[in-house]
Formats: structure tokens, C-alpha cells, sequence
């Protein structure tokens, strides 16, 4: 399991010099991220990744409530249905997964138009100019990587945020 980390760098040269320690302690680039304002040229820091938008928590809200509308529309049709149209189990069943797919769909694309809300707390930060680094790390290391980043600034504040499970497991 891992644990996913957040600090907020100064600026661009700090960020990449806690990158290049973070990948020299061992932890993969495809597991740190990094986002700050559009106008910074960030090319030598690892991209946002799954935070640059809000399409996930806007895609699982949706399968969800879509689901949930889709089986209670199927479970409406089911009993009040005229007798001459026979819905069973299967048609209550497919209205489920019809809503949630219509559901995920249309609000996972609404999602891609807005900035992740799991980083909400650090768009200050962002709109200041500066970064915010996240680095998924083992729980056996969190300790191990906080000292390291705060071995490169001592007043840096490190946040844990658990990502939420991937909906397909690795």
C-alpha cells in the first residue's frame, strides 16, 4: 500500500532538486508529480499525472450515482410496469449498468474541465507561483522520504493524502 505525499516547493530549482534526490533514494519518476502555475517552465519536472484534472473523483461520483438512479428507475419500472411489458431482474439489472456507465461518462468528461479538488488546499500555493510535489511512497518508507525532503528545507510541511484505491488494481 502506498501513501501518497504533498509538500509545496518555492520554486522550480528546489522542486527539481528534491525530484533528483527522491529518484536517487530509489523512488520510481512515474510515482512523483509534480503541479504549479501554467506560466512556469516546468520540463524538467515530472508531470501532474491523475491530479491535473478532476476527471477521477468526478468519474466515480458518477458511476455511483448512476448506478444507484439506474436501479431505482429499474426497480419503478419493475413494479409499476403494465402487464403486457415483463421486466425481470435482468432489465432492472441492465438499468443499472446503463446508468452507470451514462453516469461516469458524462460526469468523468465534465471533470476534465476542472482542476483536481483533492488539491484544493494547495491552490493558493499554486496561484503564488509556487509547486506542489506528490510522490507516492511505500508505507514502510514515508518516514524515510519525509526526512529526506525535509533534509533539503527543514521548514517544508509535508501532507499526507491517501490517493483513493485505482479503479483497475496494478
Amino acid at each position: 500500500m502506498k501513501k501518497r505525499l504533498c509538500f509545496v516547493s518555492p520554486d522550480v530549482e528546489h522542486a527539481v532538486a528534491v525530484v533528483q534526490h527522491l529518484e536517487a533514494d530509489g523512488l520510481p519518476r512515474k510515482n512523483i508529480y509534480a503541479l504549479g502555475p501554467p506560466d512556469l517552465p516546468m520540463e524538467r519536472l515530472p508531470g501532474p499525472g491523475p491530479e491535473r484534472d478532476d476527471f477521477m473523483p468526478a468519474f466515480i461520483r458518477g458511476v455511483t450515482f448512476g448506478a444507484v438512479g439506474g436501479l431505482l428507475i429499474g426497480l419503478v419500472v419493475l413494479a409499476f410496469a403494465p402487464s403486457r411489458i415483463e421486466v425481470g431482474a435482468g432489465g432492472v439489472l441492465l438499468l443499472g449498468l446503463l446508468g452507470a456507465s451514462v453516469g461516469g461518462l458524462g460526469t468523468g468528461i465534465s471533470g476534465l474541465a476542472f482542476p483536481s479538488s483533492r488539491l484544493a488546499p494547495f491552490a493558493n500555493d499554486i496561484e503564488a507561483g509556487r509547486i506542489v510535489v506528490m510522490v507516492d511512497v511505500p508505507k514502510d518508507r514515508v518516514e524515510r522520504v519525509n526526512a529526506l525532503i525535509r533534509r533539503l528545507d527543514p521548514d517544508v510541511n509535508v501532507e499526507g493524502v491517501e490517493p483513493p484505491p485505482p479503479v483497475i488494481p496494478p
